[in-house]
């Protein structure tokens, strides 16, 4: 028994050598925000939750931002572990993820200003998050502008430093759609996205001053009142997609041509979108549809489109560029292959 209890006792000091003091506290701050989600959530579910982590002065930083870059973080950590297993500089990882934050964010916001724009016209600076001379934060950002800011985001760096573009996009499809299954997470402490009332036992409540009409109307819709939570499903949804991705990439990968990956990535979340929109109450409308389903419908089609191109008329080869290398360690410099 001592001999065990001291073999674990040196595997775990071993695991906090391999790790470094920088990521030892990464893990533990993580586990700490974890725990305080947890027994902030309890109260958020109930209705009675606060979006608002903590205040310094009259600035507030939300749970929603946190959430969002640790969702982030998230990612980076699943980048640069795939990026060692293939023998690539995990600098990249890190490096496409901080441009890519910037990018998506800013077009994300775009994307949302320009699908709202009505809200905006009389104030511009609400658009950089400025509400009566105070600056509140960017609320309302949208995944599809987010996915196309890390696209592009993607190429730019791409170009500059000679790696593919199509194998960068598969061996981060995974890295994004784990950033969103937590980033999700974020609507559920800003108490949105919900979708209509339910008697299903995991219900959430929402607090009156958090409804949309006509579910504030309490008459109608008593506090009692139970909602789908449409960010659970998606966030699900996702951490589903997430897994199937890294089985794909690491089962199929030599069989697919590069881009496939990521492709999945778009249909699967597409589809998965298209039908998670019957259930918002809060969506952004283009016409008569959900500009969510508009925009879900045009990427699964181009998604298609490029698979079908890339591997039946383009012929495009198969095999991933930087294949399986059993996990061994990248090497210092920067791994290269042109576009």
């Amino acid at each position: 028994m001592g001999e065990r209890l001291s073999e674990l006792c040196r595997q775990v000091l071993r695991f906090l050598k391999s790790i470094g003091l920088f990521r030892l506290f990464l893990l533990l701050l993580a586990l700490a925000v974890v725990v305080i989600l947890v027994i902030r959530g309890v109260a958020t579910w109930q209705g009675r939750g606060d979006p608002v982590a903590f205040r310094l002065g009259t600035l507030e930083v939300h749970w929603y931002g946190i959430i969002l870059m640790s969702g982030a973080l998230a990612g980076g950590f699943l980048g640069e572990y795939q990026a060692r297993r293939r023998g690539l500089n995990p600098e990249h990882a890190w490096n496409i993820l901080l441009w890519g934050v910037i990018a998506g964010v800013i077009v994300s916001r775009l994307w949302y200003v320009l699908g709202s724009w009505k809200d905006f016209a009389g104030d511009p600076l609400r658009i950089i998050g400025f509400e009566n001379g105070v600056f509140v934060g960017l609320r309302g950002l949208t995944i599809h502008g987010a996915l196309l800011g890390a696209v592009l985001a993607v190429a730019l760096y791409n170009w500059r430093n000679r790696l593919d573009f199509w194998g960068i996009l598969d061996l981060g499809a995974p890295c994004f759609v784990l950033g969103q299954a937590i980033g999700r997470w974020g609507n559920f402490f800003n108490m949105e996205a919900y979708g209509p009332p339910t008697t299903l036992p995991w219900g959430l409540y929402i607090g009156e001053s958090h409804r949309i009409p006509p579910y504030n109307d309490l008459l109608t819709y008593p506090p009692t009142t139970r909602f789908h939570p449409t960010f659970l499903y998606e966030s699900l949804m996702n951490l589903a997609i997430c897994l199937f991705l890294l089985w794909v990439l690491r089962r199929l990968g030599e069989r697919l041509v590069r881009g496939e990956v990521f492709l999945f990535y778009v249909m699967l979340y597409s589809a998965g979108r298209f039908g998670l929109e019957f259930l918002r109450t809060d969506s952004v409308m283009l016409g008569p549809f959900p500009a969510a389903q508009v925009t879900s419908v045009g990427l699964f089609t181009l998604a298609v489109l490029l698979l079908v191109a890339r591997r039946w008329v383009w012929r495009k080869p198969k095999g991933s560029p930087w294949p399986e290398r059993g996990g061994g360690e990248a090497s210092g410099g920067a791994s290269v292959c042109s576009v």
